[in-house]
């Protein structure tokens, strides 16, 4: 070698460069480069070369294997002078790389250039090797290809780490050819990290481990997981922050997509790095990026601690810059920034940023979560901020509560724009505020004041509410014990229930103000902040009755002046922001009913009357209320004397008050006032302030001078405004003025500007309480006057009529402003020719002065006004006739109430407490009772009928055969409602008729039978006696049928619209309610005609009343004879026991008219309206029926005092008891009807009511009654007093409240008596379900043993009388606390032993009867839920008192309990089905289902977390719960049912599921997307798979059009892999019945199915298909072809296909096959296993072995599997073999950049030639099958793959192949369109291009039907 390398002439050598190079390598391969490598080194120092041989030449002569070792280099280059003594130069070392770079672009193979960098770095001398870097700065390079990036990564891996500056630092400065800088940049990033690095070479590092040092472990394993990534490097963002700046578009687009590639790979690494920069230009790239980013990890990352932890590291005021900004976009995102500002341990920082609203809002949240004192940093603000710190924290208060108001009255419910306060932290804010007030200014503390209104407003807890007391409000929260909030919580149940009425708390609550027991206050403060806290809860939840009670209640607190000063200001307030709501709203309806209740209290406080007449649609909804309010204005007096706290009452009410007077109406003037120049108007108005008579022409002519038409309107308005209004005395001057003017648009202007200040003062209410303004409005309207009407010109009716002026004024109450302007307006009309007296106009207005001046109680100096305009008019007031207008007129006064409210229908059974119906149409604050319509208000019905109306609904009975609508609420009411509206219907026309001809006949014989009979009394008494019977007897038969029609129609309407059907209830039931009812109703309607018949007798008879009067009075002794009485002698002629003797009527004639009183005693429905509590039931109505109450109708015995009253009840009681004592009658019933008991108790009742005092007598009556009732030993005794005591408690409400209470709950050993208790009970004076609560709360306290015993022989008493006095469920606590009791062992043998077997359950030892008692517990409230779901029309408002009970009987807060409930749910909704479908009632079948889900749903939206901080996780968790307890169940019944496994009630529950949770999207916000990925988990656990029963009902779930699009449609695509793992269980449960090609028909229908949904996806989300086409093809069996084809065919929407006959067109020049497609399959997994991915990639990077292809070959095939079997391959690794190496190929292609994207001699193309050449045919078959997957649209895949299958079928020889490539693509074509472009395009291809022979191939003509279909498919797709 010596001789043949060196020796030689240096300059002629021996041997070629080839000959040299095949002797080294000859000599390597012979002897190892070990051995040959010192033998070089000693030759290529004097290496033979011929003449003019270079460096590099000789470099690249001997290649890269002999130039791997740098010594061997080292050698060489001392033969070209490179030496230690000489080393080389950094220009030498450039020119060196520079040539080698150039080279290799062009193709060259290089040395080994690594080898080379070592050597040259060897020599002692300190290179610039970032020069060498710098040296590819090429003007002329725009694509990268792979030797330069070889090139270029030799030099920096080899460059010595200790180089200064190392190579790297090359890439890091300014470049000429900037984009190609960047370009080289993304592909060495692109590079995979053991191939190259950055963060390998030297340079600053964005994060560390070390960085994080003091962090926690998890923020450290963070850090490790990023520090090692190649983006790890600040100098490269350098570079690309510099290059953002660019003014180049490409450099920008660059450097754009070099950062989206990077966000997608380590998206904390850039949001870091971008930071990092210190270069202080932000370009729109760099800030773009960073607030992209910034959001993404503010929304919640994975690794947001690490980037946030670097940020405030490198620059904290960007991080708290970030805060501030996040919490402006929205306030609730302070609860994520406190998250992250606590993980970094930087809370006290962030407290330091501003404005102090953010540092209020973070400080707040974090005493709520005790991470701070509050107090003590609100405290040290204050020292070092003072009154700017104080403001805000005023303001800071405002927004918080302006938001929790405005969430509180949005209608539907909305959350707070904020996070919400709790009362304990406004609490300390308000302390700070009060501490710290003397540091605010003025103006701060009224704000301040203001605010903390509010707040109380808000939070009521915030002040007390204890009568006396001075606590300041704000300071401290109130709280109460649980005793007394579960006492206030049953007063206000019993309020809802009926059990007590409204008035009767407004009564409770009176006394327990008034009391000085502490405990009663504690109970009245109580009771206020519960309705207060209620509030909050008014607009969304309540029922409208519930309502109406609350706002009747409300306002009663008003009335009744229960709450004063600042609570009282408090409460009104809260009615005027209800009242602001819109009218349709419960808000407004709650302020509607509450101001009715104080409307008389109005004139205490006029800044409510001012907000009131300011909100425009209350007045338009209350027309009425206007008279009312301004009447209130008038009569209001001083404002300091009102209780009330009125601060603030008209905020936000930007409405102006409606004018009180509408009569005067000024037209309307188009345009502005143009003021004149400022000289122009100084000397006009020195003109008219210098007028005087004695200058007039002068300053006339003046005026004429310099007045211009132009500002006449400013003229105008100066002069009424400023000189008339002020200055009566010139009037005159100034008329004589403005004539002399002669303007004519100016007097225009004067009169409407006169009006306009008429109007003005009119309506302003300055004007009716100051007298200086009452005379500025005389001024204007004697000016008015005098302009009009005393120079003959009218003024129009349009512009002001004064007949409505004082009509107005007197309906307000302004007569104090209208009468003087009328008066004055009217005196000049003494100057007019036209109309002064006897002008009808002019005395029409004077007859109504008249009208006021004598009948409406007008003030003297008022009444002096109308007298001085008389006078001047020359009239005498009392010659003229005053008008009728105002007395005709029906007062404010007499007309009822206001109306009711729409929302409330059955207002009148609002229990509103004692009640008179002279009272409804004589206060216009009382509440009418009973709901009336338009037509019914017309027909005036008198105040007796609407009283019998009223008490009618409390007469009403239902038949005790139907138990379980006997005590149904609603069921109760409808009927009712039913009765009320048949008897109001026909009342009036049957009463009228009646009574009419009643009348008549009376009148006519009367009048004939008593003509002589000269008794007043006796005419009245036969009169009434007659036209009573008549007329009752009249309206009895003519009403019976029409209102037994009227009855059924009614109670049919009425039961339906309380959701009762006739399923409920029958035909039969209704026509037995109609039979029980029609003689109540027939009663009540021959009532009212017989009492509306004495009003009409009387009204007939009035004449001959006041004559038979006349003739006692004067004592005249002649015989009476009637004047009316009509003149006849037919009486004369009849038999003498009919004839009428002039002495008057005889004693048996007068007998004839005593008969008519003569009638079987009917009961009949009293008039006296009562309470709806009712204390008598219908078993005492029939027992005690007999005893009716004394007549006092003919006599009226004087009216016993207290003292005479008790002394005849006591000798009363006397005789009866001793009468009781010798009756062997045991019972009432069994006494006969005259009975002298019977007579004893009527008189004991008479004496009750004809006492005069009726308040203590009864009272006094009834104590005495119960002490002897307990004493009696006998049935008979007990019966009696227990009647006595119930008809006083009927008569008396005093008694019953009494009594009442006394019986249920006075603590007295004496009330243990079961015979009386029975009796009570038995009567229904004692209600059967109070009796069961009390005896069982009694029970609990104090279980002693006489209270037990008798507890258990009541219970049997009442469950074995006969008839039962009770069922058992109706002693359900008494029983479930005996029951505990007696497992505690603390029951004595007595009650053990007393109470029947079936009332008390023994639990036995096994869990099993519990789980079945608690089962059964469980399925009665779900079944309470499904009835409340069917009957209402708004769920949603019942759902909280459901969902609150539920609560509290401990359901849902223990987790096994409330999964055993939920489970309950499922079973019993899904087993009601079944029952349902079993019998054919489909109606019904899904109600259970539909209420569980809307149950779910309801649940979901009120569910949060405890903390408020992850209210969407805990919603997502809760449901998650529920659906795993469905999925539990389905399971279970899927494996019972077996093939009978029903699949459509669970279908309906996900379907109605999904359906309710849609419809509250809005309100669930960003949880609604979490829940849906909750179900879509579910469906994952239910896929057919695993319940193939449920198969077709899973996919129309997934399908679902609320559910598929949801997810697809998700923000970020964050739904797709969702979706996606649906699909692909979709199709894993159908790939075996694929396989075998034996469709059955539920399979085949399952396919369609499938088929279908695909279709829809590929029309609607394409994007979806395309990128996760691999996954969904790899699980699809090859023989789908259809399938594949619909998946392969989606391309994005914003592609268009070209045509894919490319016509004239390069298959590489199409624009669009440039782009590499997104693909989110995971396409390499199943190259994992035996490391295959590792072993392909070292192929790809041509480092593999030779024998990789071989065992690829094999690990293609199945274990064990035989050659030729249907199982011989594994096809999803081939599918992923293929992917992997076509995605790897273009990458690397790509990277090259300027070569074309298939290079044949690639290592992948190789690889999968080989695999085509080696395989058998169905190897060949499934790889090809595998490559034809990815022929889809037009991007760089598809152009890969196309060019690799038309490249193998020339390539690869073997004609079966290209037969079998035939046959794949052809499949793809011989099924339904649509078929992918790519594939259209190859085969097109393929059978066009020549080069191919495809026409000559002979596998072609094998067969005549194989040369058929190709022809065929070839002319379907391609006409050549």
């Amino acid at each position: 070698m010596l001789n043949l390398l060196s020796d030689s002439p240096s300059d002629s050598p021996t041997l070629d460069a080839n000959q040299r190079q095949a002797l080294i390598a000859a000599a390597q391969a012979k002897y190892g480069p070990e051995i040959v490598a010192p033998i070089l080194q000693r030759i290529f120092p004097t290496l033979s070369l011929p003449p003019g041989a270079s460096l590099v030449q000789t470099l690249i002569q001997l290649g890269p294997d002999i130039t791997s070792d740098a010594d061997t280099i080292r050698a060489l280059l001392l033969r070209f002078g490179i030496s230690d003594a000489t080393p080389p130069r950094d220009s030498q070392v450039i020119e060196l790389i520079t040539s080698l770079a150039r080279l290799a672009a062009e193709g060259t193979t290089l040395c080994d250039v690594g080898a080379l960098v070592r050597a040259l770095s060897s020599f002692p001398v300190n290179l610039n090797w970032a020069n060498v870097i710098k040296a590819f700065d090429w003007p002329d390079r725009h694509g990268v290809d792979t030797a330069t990036l070889k090139l270029l990564i030799a030099i920096l891996v080899n460059c010595p780490r200790e180089a200064d500056p190392h190579a790297v630092t090359g890439f890091w400065g300014t470049w000429s050819n900037s984009l190609y800088q960047l370009k080289l940049l993304d592909a060495l990033l692109s590079l995979p990290a053991d191939t190259f690095s950055f963060v390998s070479l030297p340079g600053r590092r964005i994060v560390t481990v070390d960085d994080m040092a003091n962090a926690s472990p998890t923020i450290k394993s963070l850090a490790a997981n990023v520090q090692g990534h190649t983006w790890n490097s600040v100098e490269l963002f350098e570079v690309l922050v510099r290059q953002s700046c660019s003014e180049s578009i490409d450099i920008k687009n660059c450097v754009q997509e070099m950062l989206d590639k990077a966000l997608k790979i380590s998206a904390e690494l850039v949001h870091m790095g971008l930071l990092e920069v210190k270069d202080p230009r932000w370009s729109e790239i760099r800030i773009e990026c960073s607030q992209k980013l910034l959001n993404m990890f503010l929304a919640g990352h994975p690794n947001h601690q690490l980037v946030f932890m670097r940020l405030w590291q490198i620059e904290p005021s960007y991080l708290t810059d970030a805060f501030r900004d996040f919490y402006e976009e929205s306030p609730l995102n302070i609860t994520r920034i406190l998250d992250v500002a606590q993980d970094l341990k930087i809370l006290e920082n962030l407290l330091e940023v501003r404005p102090f609203t953010f540092s209020l809002d973070v400080a707040a949240l974090a005493s709520r979560r005790e991470y701070l004192n509050l107090d003590k940093w609100l405290l040290d603000n204050v020292n070092n901020h003072g009154a700017e710190f104080l403001h805000a924290a005023i303001l800071f208060l405002e927004i918080k509560m302006d938001a929790e108001k405005a969430a509180r009255v949005s209608d539907p419910a909305t959350e707070s724009r904020t996070m919400s306060l709790n009362p304990q932290i406004i609490a300390v804010f308000l302390r700070l505020l009060r501490h710290n007030s003397a540091k605010m200014s003025r103006e701060d503390i009224d704000y301040c004041l203001d605010v903390r209104n509010t707040c109380l407003q808000v939070y009521p807890r915030l002040m007390s509410l204890t009568p006396g007391s001075d606590a300041e409000p704000g300071l401290t929260v109130v709280n109460y014990s649980p005793e007394i909030e579960a006492e206030v919580d049953a007063i206000y149940k019993q309020m809802y229930d009926e059990q007590t009425t409204i008035d009767e708390v407004v009564s409770l609550l009176q006394r327990s103000k008034a009391s000085t027991d502490s405990r009663d206050h504690e109970i009245f403060s109580c009771m206020l902040h519960f309705l207060f806290d209620e509030y909050k809860f008014f607009q969304s939840y309540y029922p409208p009755r519930e309502l109406a009670m609350t706002g009747y209640l409300f306002g009663s607190l008003i009335q009744h002046q229960l709450v004063d000063y600042l609570p009282l200001g408090i409460a009104i307030r809260y009615v005027v922001d209800a009242l602001n709501c819109p009218p349709e709203t419960n808000l407004f309806k709650f302020g509607l009913q509450a101001l009715s209740r104080f409307e008389s209290r109005l004139s205490e406080w006029q800044p409510l009357c001012q907000a009131l007449l300011r909100i425009p649609h209350l007045m338009e909804a209350r027309p009425d209320l206007t008279a009312v309010i301004h009447r209130a204005i008038v009569a209001g007096g001083d404002e300091s004397l009102s209780s009330a706290d009125m601060r603030g009452i008209t905020a936000g009410l930007t409405a102006d008050p409606a004018p009180v007077f509408t009569a005067i109406q000024p037209d309307t003037l188009e345009g502005e006032i143009i003021a004149p120049p400022e000289e122009l108007s100084d000397k006009i108005l020195f003109i008219v302030n210098n007028l005087a008579p004695s200058n007039f022409d002068s300053k006339l002519a003046e005026m004429q001078e310099h007045f211009d038409d132009a500002f006449s309107r400013w003229f105008a308005n100066y002069l009424v405004d400023q000189r008339v209004s002020t200055e009566p005395n010139n009037h005159q001057l100034y008329l004589r003025f403005l004539d002399a003017l002669d303007k004519q648009p100016l007097a225009k202007l004067i009169l409407q500007e006169t009006f306009i200040k008429s109007a003005a003062l009119l309506n302003s209410e300055k004007t009716a309480q100051n007298s200086s303004e009452r005379a500025t409005l005389k001024n204007v309207g004697a000016w008015l006057g005098s302009i009009t009407l005393a120079r003959d010109k009218p003024i129009m009716h349009k512009n002001l009529s004064f007949k409505d002026l004082l009509v107005e004024g007197y309906d307000n109450g302004r007569l104090i402003v209208s009468i003087p302007f009328v008066c004055k307006t009217l005196e000049p009309c003494a100057r007019s020719k036209v109309f002064k007296p006897p002008n009808p106009w002019l005395m029409a207005v004077i007859s109504l002065l008249a009208e006021l001046y004598h009948y409406a109680d007008l003030k003297l100096n008022l009444k002096f006004e109308i007298e001085v305009l008389c006078k001047g008019l020359d009239i005498d007031l009392d010659a003229v006739e005053a008008t009728t207008v105002l007395r005709n007129r029906p007062s404010a006064d007499s007309l009822a109430g206001p109306p009711l409210p729409e929302y409330v229908a059955d207002i009148d059974s609002i229990p509103m407490g004692g009640y008179d119906p002279a009272q409804v149409h004589g206060d216009p604050q009382v509440l009418g009772l009973g709901p009336t319509s338009p037509a019914e208000s017309q027909r005036a019905i008198s105040a007796h009928i609407e009283a019998i109306l009223a008490t009618l609904v409390h007469h009403v009975v239902i038949n005790p055969q139907f138990p379980s609508l006997q005590s149904n609420h609603s069921f109760k009411r409808a009927i009712q409602l039913a009765v009320h509206h048949a008897v109001r219907e026909i009342i009036m026309p049957v009463v009228e008729r009646s009574v009419t001809i009643a009348g008549i006949s009376t009148r006519e014989l009367v009048a004939k039978d008593f003509a002589t009979e000269a008794s007043e009394e006796k005419l009245r008494k036969a009169a009434h006696l007659m036209a009573q019977k008549l007329a009752g007897s009249l309206a009895l038969v003519t009403c019976k049928e029409p209102l037994k029609s009227n009855l059924g129609t009614h109670i049919r309407s009425f039961l339906a619209e309380h959701g009762f059907n006739e399923q409920i209830v029958p035909e039969h039931v209704i026509v037995i309610l109609v039979q029980d009812n029609l003689d109540i109703a027939c009663s009540a309607i021959e009532k009212a005609a017989m009492e509306r018949a004495i009003s009409d007798v009387d009204e007939g008879f009035a004449a001959s009343y006041d004559v038979r009067r006349r003739h006692h009075e004067t004592r005249n002794p002649s015989v009476f004879w009637d004047p009316a009485a009509p003149p006849s002698s037919f009486s004369g002629n009849l038999p003498e026991p009919l004839r009428i003797k002039s002495t008057g009527l005889q004693p048996h004639q007068a007998a004839v008219y005593e008969d008519f009183a003569l009638d079987s005693k009917r009961r009949v429905v009293t008039s006296r309206p009562s309470s709806t509590v009712s204390y008598r039931n219908e078993q005492m109505g029939a027992l005690y029926s007999a005893s009716p109450a004394p007549d006092h109708t003919l006599h009226n015995p004087p009216a016993m005092n207290h003292q005479d009253a008790m002394e005849r009840f006591s000798v009363l009681l006397r005789d009866m008891e001793a009468v009781v004592m010798q009756v062997p009658v045991q019972s009432l019933a069994s006494l006969p009807p005259n009975h002298d008991i019977r007579h004893m108790v009527r008189q004991i009742l008479y004496l009750a009511s004809e006492s005069l005092d009726r308040q203590r007598t009864p009272l006094l009556m009834s104590q005495k009654i119960v002490q002897l009732l307990y004493k009696s030993s006998s049935q008979l005794g007990r019966e009696i007093y227990v009647t006595l005591l119930d008809q006083l408690c009927h008569s008396f409400e005093d008694v019953a409240k009494e009594a009442i209470t006394w019986l249920l709950y006075a603590e007295d050993d004496r009330k243990l008596n079961v015979p009386v208790t029975v009796a009570l009970l038995r009567s229904g004076l004692v209600n059967m379900s109070l009796q069961d609560q009390q005896l069982a709360t009694n029970m609990f306290k104090e279980p002693r043993p006489t209270l037990l015993t008798f507890a258990a022989n009541l219970i049997r008493e009442c469950l074995s009388s006969e008839p039962p006095v009770a069922s058992q469920s109706q002693f359900a606590y008494s029983l479930e606390i005996l029951n505990q009791l007696s497992q505690a062992g603390k029951v004595n043998e007595e009650p053990s032993t007393s109470v029947p077997t079936s009332a008390l359950p023994i639990r036995q030892s096994s869990v099993k009867p519990e789980t079945e008692q608690l089962r059964e517990k469980l399925f009665i409230w779900f079944q309470q839920w499904v009835a409340i779901f069917q009957r209402s029309h708004s769920p949603e408002k019942a759902f909280v008192p459901f969902i609150t009970q539920l609560t509290k009987q401990g359901i849902l807060k223990v987790e096994d309990v409330s999964s055993f409930f939920f489970r309950v749910c499922a079973e019993s909704s899904v087993n009601s089905y079944i029952k349902c479908a079993s019998t054919g009632e489909y109606e019904y079948a899904f109600q259970a289902l539909d209420a569980m889900s809307r149950l779910i749903v309801y649940i979901i939206k009120y569910h949060g977390d405890a903390s408020g901080i992850n209210n969407d996780q805990a919603k997502v968790h809760y449901l998650t719960k529920i659906l795993s307890i469905f999925v539990l169940v389905l399971a279970n019944m899927h494996e019972e049912q077996g093939a009978v496994f029903q699949q459509k009630p669970f279908f309906r529950f996900f379907s109605s599921l999904i359906n309710d949770l849609h419809s509250i999207e809005a309100h669930l916000g960003t949880a609604y997307f979490q829940l849906l990925i909750a179900i879509s988990d579910t469906f994952s656990s239910l896929q057919p798979t695993y319940f193939p029963g449920f198969s077709f009902s899973w996919m129309c779930l997934i399908s679902h059009r609320l559910f598929m699009p949801k997810l697809l449609l998700s923000e970020n695509r964050e739904g797709w892999s969702a979706f996606h793992k649906l699909l692909l269980s979709l199709f894993k449960f159908l790939s075996p019945f694929l396989k075998e090609a034996d469709l059955q028909v539920p399979s085949r229908d399952l396919y369609r199915g499938s088929l279908r949904l695909l279709l829809v996806l590929l029309h609607d989300f394409p994007e979806f298909l395309s990128e996760y086409y691999f996954t969904l093809c790899d699980v699809i069996p090859p023989r789908c072809i259809q399938l594949r084809n619909i998946i392969l065919s989606a391309f994005p929407p914003a592609i268009i296909l070209p045509d894919p006959h490319l016509r004239n067109i390069k298959f590489d020049s199409i624009p669009e096959m440039g782009p590499i497609p997104p693909i989110l399959s995971d396409f390499a997994s199943g190259l994992k296993n035996g490391d295959l991915r590792n072993y392909l990639d070292q192929y790809l990077l041509n480092r593999g072995t030779p024998s990789f292809l071989p065992s690829l070959k094999e690990r293609l095939r199945l274990p064990g599997g035989v050659e030729g079997s249907s199982e011989s391959y594994n096809l999803s690794l081939i599918n992923s073999l293929v992917m992997y190496i076509g995605v790897s190929s273009v990458a690397q292609a790509k990277a090259r950049s300027g070569s074309s994207l298939f290079v044949a001699s690639d290592p992948g193309v190789i690889a999968l030639q080989y695999l085509v050449t080696n395989l058998d045919v169905e190897g060949q078959h499934h790889i090809l099958s595998s490559m034809v997957l990815h022929l889809r649209y037009p991007n760089a895949h598809t152009h890969w793959f196309s060019s690799l299958l038309l490249h193998l079928f020339v390539e690869v020889k073997d004609e079966r192949f290209k037969e079998v490539m035939t046959r794949v693509l052809l499949e793809r074509f011989i099924v339904h369109r649509p078929h992918p472009w790519g594939a259209l395009v190859t085969f097109i291809e393929l059978l066009r291009n020549p080069k191919y022979e495809f026409w000559h191939k002979e596998f072609i003509r094998v067969a005549p039907e194989v040369t058929l279909l190709l022809e065929s498919v070839a002319r379907s797709i391609y006409q050549p």
